[in-house]
């Protein structure tokens, strides 16, 4: 089987959401909304993306959004370069 690729490739199966979300996010510097996986990714549970992210060892990052709403703020989330890559090769 030929190796891909594809960003993100190497941690999880080309096409899953888990790669699709590194392909477009990791170490971009770009900031993402859970609204921005929903929508752009067509992603259904994208918190439960995210843990698994942050389970195999990549540095997600969240910062709280002030939209002047009352209630719980939105979180703006980013996937930095750096990861821990000592968990990275235990999910392998």
């Amino acid at each position: 089987m030929a190796r891909s690729n594809a960003k993100g490739a190497t941690f999880f199966s080309e096409g899953t959401q888990n790669q699709r979300i590194l392909a477009n996010f990791w170490g971009t510097g770009s900031t993402f909304t859970m609204d921005d996986l929903r929508n752009d990714l067509d992603i259904a549970s994208p918190a439960a993306r995210l843990l698994e992210l942050k389970e195999a060892g990549f540095n997600v990052k969240a910062s709280a959004i002030s939209s002047g709403a009352v209630g719980r703020p939105e979180m703006e989330y980013s996937i930095p370069r750096r990861s821990n890559f000592n968990k990275l090769w235990k999910v392998i």
